[in-house]
């Protein structure tokens, strides 16, 4: 990045971070970007099956083996936080757990590797927030056009 992208990068920073809960929150109310069913079955296909769970105890495995009529219920569901302009707290909690880098039985805080595991329904939050925020960029567009990171493949 040059000086000047920096500089407006700061600029625009300062005014949205004075932004206020009440403008954001009605901007997410008249904004026409909804999650799709399909919008929540693509995230969910596409997450890791693994099995560890974060601090809910709910794993990745759980909800993809939910029935795809689950999508009828999260998508209102997840509609109406973007439409409060809510984040769970709950979902930013983290269960943490610590690998042993080595094969010592006892190793020290060095030789240890933590992992937060957050809330799988947070997750999905994220990604079908950064789906809409990219169709976002992309209606405004908000990229240049000779910008290739930071857009949907």
């Amino acid at each position: 990045m040059n000086v000047q992208t920096d500089k407006e990068a700061q600029e625009l920073w300062n005014v949205l971070s004075k932004a206020d809960h009440v403008d954001i929150q009605q901007a997410c109310q008249n904004s026409d970007l909804k999650f799709s069913l399909e919008d929540i079955r693509g995230v969910i296909r596409g997450m890791n099956s693994k099995i560890s769970s974060g601090f809910d105890r709910i794993s990745n495995k759980m909800i993809k083996r939910l029935p795809e009529i689950y999508a009828h219920i999260l998508a209102p569901q997840y509609n109406a936080l973007f439409s409060s302009a809510c984040w769970s707290k709950n979902w930013k909690q983290a269960r943490t757990i610590c690998f042993n880098k080595t094969d010592h039985p006892a190793p020290t805080t060095q030789q240890l590797r933590p992992i937060s595991l957050l809330a799988v329904l947070g997750k999905i939050y994220e990604r079908l927030f950064l789906l809409r925020f990219q169709k976002w960029m992309t209606i405004h567009n908000i990229l240049s056009w000779q910008q290739s990171g930071a857009r949907a493949n």
